[in-house]
């Protein structure tokens, strides 16, 4: 078997990396620096995602905080509390108007940042399934949302009705 593999993958093989690149011509040196030093969180900041207005931006931290920043004036818009402090992904919808978060307690908590009651951003929606942490959660549109999870597998979930709409399984 291992030399029927290796067959197939030469026959395959038609040209090699250095090959292949060989046309393309080099990217410019890029010039980094820093713009903005944005500080709020007192533990370690797993996951930040940009708002498609690409002013706002929401991280997540160990210190079990959602924080909502504005870029430009380096400002804190919101500062939302997490049920566990073991989140490792968070997302902004391309709207604006909900987040998402998820971590070690297998959950994906989405958060509607446009609807404040008594001056605090509430979850809008959990959505259970998983029997893994969530690695990565990415809206598709208000109405949707990607999960992939320690357990191997994807889900797309409808975030009204807090139900999983199709599961990708096949990573071993």
């Amino acid at each position: 078997l291992e030399k029927k593999v290796t067959a197939a993958r030469k026959a395959c093989a038609d040209t090699n990396l250095k090959a292949a690149a060989g046309s393309v011509q080099p990217l410019p040196r890029l010039n980094m620096r820093v713009r903005r030093t944005l500080r709020g969180h007192l533990a370690k900041i797993y996951s930040l995602h940009w708002s498609t207005d690409n002013r706002h931006l929401v991280s997540a931290s160990q210190d079990g905080k959602l924080i909502i920043w504005d870029a430009y004036s380096s400002n804190k818009v919101h500062a939302i509390p997490l049920r566990s402090s073991w989140v490792m992904t968070c997302a902004y919808a391309p709207s604006g108007n909900l987040v998402a978060c998820g971590g070690l307690d297998n959950i994906c908590s989405v958060f509607n940042i446009t609807s404040e009651r008594d001056g605090q951003v509430r979850v809008a929606k959990e959505l259970a399934g998983h029997q893994g942490y969530l690695s990565c959660c990415r809206f598709l549109n208000d109405r949707q949302i990607l999960t992939s999870s320690g357990d191997m597998s994807c889900a797309l979930w409808d975030i009204e009705k807090g139900q999983r709409i199709m599961e990708f399984t096949g990573h071993t």
